[in-house]
């Protein structure tokens, strides 16, 4: 448990940097690979990481006035491959995405996401999501977030939309796809002050202080009543965060999570919400697959007695 959580050390400055850090929330490169995303050996795990992550299971959902029967059933992802981008990657693996926008003139958005919502703290030492896979633990302010994103020249709005640790969630625009091939596009922080003497400096409580994390919620495409309806395309390949770092690794005189055990606590009961809601999802799921797969059968049998009462038709035809 140790591993964990980092005990914060002794003075924890929170508006203070420690160095700009580069991470990749996620890499769909990786996700699109699954001999990538293998469990860590957690026998209890009711969702394996390459079932929730895998490129092509991902979802797409479309706000409510969207969300007709032909826009739902012509919106949805794929794992495509890519042959590099000059360098700045090779060849591999990209999210593909379809979405059928309603051809009215009224502003829709689609929501791009996992099929399961991702665990902050999943898995053994919490890094069931972590190293590209969606999570990033020990995240201070945030100076900049970036994305490649391939544009097929539609005036679409891309959002990353990103939950910390208490669950709270905050939308960043990235701007408009309204260009043709690859291109980062990126947020930047307008109130980031990298020279510490500019900031409000202040003492923080340390533990039992969560680390403060991140995690991607989903995938964002805005369409405004004044842009043509219909299918839009678009592919990415990852998500980048700048940002400070907010506890460095130091040793501590006193254990306080072994002591006192109040972080595990309060992973468990966060586990225990998310498990039973990814159980109750596979669940309605399985139950929803089964029935379709019942009526499917029914047609197919009844197919088939059809077509045995049209061959003894016309067996009886031509035996008189």
């Amino acid at each position: 448990m140790k591993k964990l959580f980092v005990v914060l050390t002794s003075i924890f400055i929170a508006a203070s940097a420690y160095g700009l850090t580069n991470s990749t929330l996620i890499d769909f490169a990786l996700t699109g690979n699954a001999d990538n995303l293998g469990g860590e050996g957690d026998t209890n795990e009711l969702v394996p990481v390459a079932e929730n992550l895998y490129n092509d299971n991902w979802v797409v959902w479309l706000n409510e006035s969207a969300r007709l029967t032909e826009n739902r059933r012509n919106s949805y992802v794929t794992n495509v491959d890519s042959k590099g981008n000059n360098g700045a990657w090779e060849a591999g693996k990209v999210l593909g995405i379809r979405v059928h926008f309603p051809l009215a003139a009224w502003n829709s958005y689609a929501l791009v996401k996992p099929v399961y919502e991702l665990e902050m703290y999943g898995g053994t030492n919490g890094t069931k999501y972590t190293e590209g896979k969606g999570v990033i633990h020990n995240v201070g302010e945030i100076k900049s977030i970036s994305s490649w994103v391939y544009g097929r020249n539609f005036l679409v709005s891309y959002f990353v939309n990103l939950q910390n640790e208490f669950g709270e969630l905050k939308s960043y625009p990235m701007g408009t796809v309204y260009f043709n091939g690859w291109r980062q596009v990126r947020w930047e922080n307008r109130e980031y002050l990298p020279n510490v003497r500019d900031r409000v400096l202040v003492r923080e409580p340390l533990y039992p202080r969560m680390v403060p994390s991140i995690k991607l919620d989903s995938l964002g495409f805005y369409r405004t009543k004044d842009t043509q309806g219909g299918d839009f395309i678009t592919y990415v390949k990852d998500i980048t965060v700048e940002y400070d770092v907010v506890v460095v690794d130091a040793e501590e005189d006193i254990d306080d999570e072994g002591t006192w055990q109040i972080l595990k606590t309060e992973n468990d009961r966060k586990q225990a919400i998310e498990a039973a809601r990814i159980r109750e999802q596979a669940e309605l799921r399985d139950l929803e697959q089964r029935r379709i797969g019942d009526g499917t059968e029914q047609q197919d049998q009844a197919a088939a007695d059809n077509g045995a009462a049209a061959d003894t038709g016309a067996a009886e035809e031509q035996a008189q």
